[in-house]
C-alpha cells in the first residue's frame, strides 16, 4: 500500500532541496518529527543513516532511518526501521520533485507494504486516504507553506538589498 501526496510549490528546485532533504530540518514541517538523531551537519549522503522519533496516534515511536536514494535536487528516499509487535517492520518514504515554470511539483510517497499494518485493515486504510478529507492542514501544505514563506522572506530581503544600493 503506497500513500501519495502531491503540492505545487512558488519555488525553484533548489529552494525545495533543502526543506525536503534535511532530516532535522523536516520537523519544521511535519509535525509528527519530534526528534532527530543525525551526527551530520552536512548535506544528506547516500547511505547516511540517522534516528528519528515520530509522534502518532498519542505515541511515540523511533525508527532508525536510512538514505537509500539521494538525487540532488530532484528524489530522496528514506527507508525508515522499527519494531512493532516484536519485529521489525519498514517504510519506505519518497519525495520527488520537478520543476515546471515557476513552481515545484513535489510528490510525497509512503510505501507502508511492509509497515506491519494488518491485512484486513489494508482495505480501510487505502480508502480513508483516497476519499478521506483530512483534518486541518496536511504535512505537504505545511510543507509549501514554510517554503514559500521562505522564499518570499528572500524575495522581500533581496529587493530591499537592491533598493538601498540604487540609493547609493
Amino acid at each position: 500500500m503506497v500513500m501519495k501526496e502531491t503540492i505545487s510549490v512558488s519555488a525553484n528546485l533548489d529552494q525545495v532541496w533543502p526543506f525536503v532533504s534535511d532530516p532535522v530540518g523536516q520537523a519544521t514541517w511535519n509535525e509528527k518529527i519530534i526528534d532527530v538523531r543525525r551526527k551530520s551537519h552536512e548535506p544528506l549522503q547516500l547511505g547516511e543513516q540517522f534516528g528519528i522519533t515520530y509522534r502518532m496516534s498519542g505515541r511515540e515511536r523511533d525508527a532508525n532511518v536510512e538514505v537509500i536514494v539521494c538525487n540532488p535536487p530532484h528524489e530522496v528516499q528514506f527507508r525508515h526501521q522499527y519494531r512493532w509487535k516484536s519485529q521489525n517492520r519498514y517504510a519506505i518514504e519518497k519525495y520527488s520533485m520537478q520543476q515546471q515554470g515557476n513552481l515545484v511539483q513535489v510528490v510525497q510517497e509512503i510505501d507502508l507494504r511492509d509497515a506491519g499494518i494488518p491485512w484486513f485493515l489494508r482495505p480501510l486504510v487505502w480508502f480513508l486516504n483516497r476519499y478521506g478529507k483530512p483534518v486541518g492542514q496536511t504535512t505537504m501544505e505545511s510543507l509549501k507553506e514554510v517554503i514559500e514563506a521562505s522564499v518570499s522572506s528572500a524575495d522581500t530581503q533581496a529587493s530591499s538589498k537592491q533598493t538601498t544600493n540604487s540609493q547609493n
